[in-house]
């Protein structure tokens, strides 16, 4: 797999690639890749790709992984939001995968520390949200790590911190440039020990994008239309930050 030096390629994840995303979510989340911590090994890699394989995809430069989405569908009332910690809401590690849910679950997205920045994240982003269209899923739904939270626990609680994030009185590292993306946090509903994570405080907020183009008649369980899905995104590979284009 290769893409050219100017362009990051986007496609939907193979089985054969499991121990290179294995090793990237690693990387990203400076842990081991021993199967005993919050890390995807290559075996849920793949029964991801098998259970919902239109939800899962890799971002690729010079011919390595910098980039990696997962997401499944499922069951979800918003008036009764689940709050409950990322690795659980993720069936730790194997998904909750409803194959007829109306909504599609954003189970995890990371991006190579060396491309970060520099609008990866942004498109395996518009990825999931074309297949919740094309799919006719009701939208998406996230939970986001409140990650700069700690800078203002002595001044905020978090559902006033997440307030203030939605009224740009704060900066959150992770939840704003989700709001900029469309996903907005639901309202109340902050979640005490979603992860693992000193920068949070291990606080997380569920986040909602409702799907425009859905269509209440087909009761949310559309095909997918190979033909009409964009399966490959391009982008045009930004200067890292700190670095002058030449």
């Amino acid at each position: 797999m290769s893409s050219s030096s100017e362009d990051i390629l986007i496609i939907p994840s193979e089985p054969q690639h499991a121990e290179a995303m294995t090793r990237l979510m690693a990387l990203v989340y400076d842990l081991e890749a021993d199967g005993t911590n919050e890390i995807f090994t290559p075996e849920m890699y793949r029964h991801h790709i098998e259970v919902f394989p239109e939800g899962q995809f890799t971002a690729w430069h010079g011919g390595q992984i910098v980039g990696v989405t997962a997401a499944m569908r499922f069951s979800y009332d918003l008036d009764h939001p689940k709050i409950e910690p990322w690795w659980e809401a993720v069936g730790r590690g194997w998904l909750k995968h409803e194959p007829d849910g109306e909504w599609m679950y954003g189970v995890e997205s990371h991006v190579h520390p060396d491309y970060q920045g520099r609008g990866v994240g942004g498109v395996l982003i518009e990825a999931r949200f074309d297949t919740a269209r094309l799919l006719n899923l009701r939208g998406m739904i996230a939970g986001s790590t409140l990650m700069s939270y700690a800078d203002h626990a002595h001044e905020a609680a978090p559902e006033d911190y997440v307030r203030g994030v939605i009224d740009g009185r704060y900066f959150d590292g992770n939840l704003s440039k989700q709001i900029r993306k469309g996903l907005m946090p639901l309202d109340g509903a902050v979640i005490p020990n979603y992860v693992q994570d000193p920068t949070s405080l291990g606080w997380g907020s569920v986040v909602v994008w409702h799907n425009p183009d859905y269509n209440l008649d087909s009761n949310g369980r559309a095909h997918l239309r190979d033909e009409l899905m964009p399966r490959r995104y391009t982008l045009p590979l930004r200067p890292a930050k700190g670095r002058s284009a030449v």
